[in-house]
């Protein structure tokens, strides 16, 4: 063999690894940007199963008590905004109708027959499991948000993703307002 070929295979597998490496590297990224739109579709599915709970308590409300106005329009408000909008402002309406949401539980003492009304106990069930849903929905995205944008900021990886323009995710973290609700929450208050 001539020793002026064997530089030039060695070369020429060096290559061959980087091209196999950037496009190994560029496929993960493909795979892991579909994981995290999987993983925001059953946020969104949980969002219009939660938004479709809404109007069912807000009827027996309605029927049933004399609950404020105000509140149920907020409710009405915030279950709209689950249905529409960008991922943050849809993610912000779930937080309002959650924080909304736990005043009804409260409901049931001030109304003895709401609370031993078998519609109502069905449809705070349902919401308390939409409730339950979306939290898995969102912890579930979190981890594949955070997986990728670890992926997305480590080296060697971090040169194949510049190159293919991305960009970090955004991790979707409970509100402050809610935040302070669970923190500040009292038994007599559920």
């Amino acid at each position: 063999m001539e020793k002026w070929l064997i530089p030039l295979l060695i070369i020429g597998g060096i290559i061959l690894i980087i091209a196999i490496w950037f496009i190994t590297t560029r496929n993960k990224f493909v795979l892991k940007k579909n994981y995290i739109k999987e993983a925001w579709s059953s946020i969104d599915v949980q969002l219009k199963r939660k938004a479709n709970v809404i109007p069912n308590l807000v009827d027996l409300l309605k029927m049933q008590t004399n609950f404020e106005k105000e509140t149920l329009e907020k409710l009405t408000a915030a279950r709209s905004g689950m249905l529409a909008g960008s991922n943050d402002e849809r993610m912000r309406a779930n937080d309002e109708a959650s924080k909304l949401l736990r005043s009804f539980y409260a409901v049931s003492e001030s109304y003895p027959t709401l609370g031993s009304n078998p519609s109502f106990i069905k449809v705070m069930e349902e919401v308390k499991d939409c409730e339950d849903k979306v939290t898995y929905s969102r912890t579930r995205y979190n981890m594949t948000v955070t997986d990728y944008n670890n992926y997305l900021q480590m080296f060697p990886s971090n040169i194949v993703g510049n190159m293919m323009g991305l960009k970090p995710e955004k991790i979707y973290e409970i509100s402050e307002t809610l935040r302070e609700s669970a923190d500040n929450i009292r038994i007599s208050e559920l």
